[in-house]
């Protein structure tokens, strides 16, 4: 008995994981510059948490893009 393995994602699966990622990583970069740009620890503080989020979006899409 072969045991079910989950389903692999097709080519435009693994392209829309791509352009979620590079998203993601955009996101991440924009969250960063804005944090630079601020001088209120308030909106640090919020583009940190922002920048947190899209990174394990990133992470997500990555292992689905495999």
């Amino acid at each position: 008995m072969t045991d079910p393995s989950p389903e692999q994602p097709g080519a435009l699966g693994r392209t829309m994981a791509r352009a979620g990622m590079a998203v993601s990583a955009f996101a991440v970069f924009t969250c960063g510059w804005l944090a630079m740009r601020t001088e209120d620890w308030r909106k640090m503080a919020v583009y940190t948490v922002l920048a947190m989020g899209a990174a394990m979006a990133a992470s997500a899409f990555s292992r689905r893009a495999r």
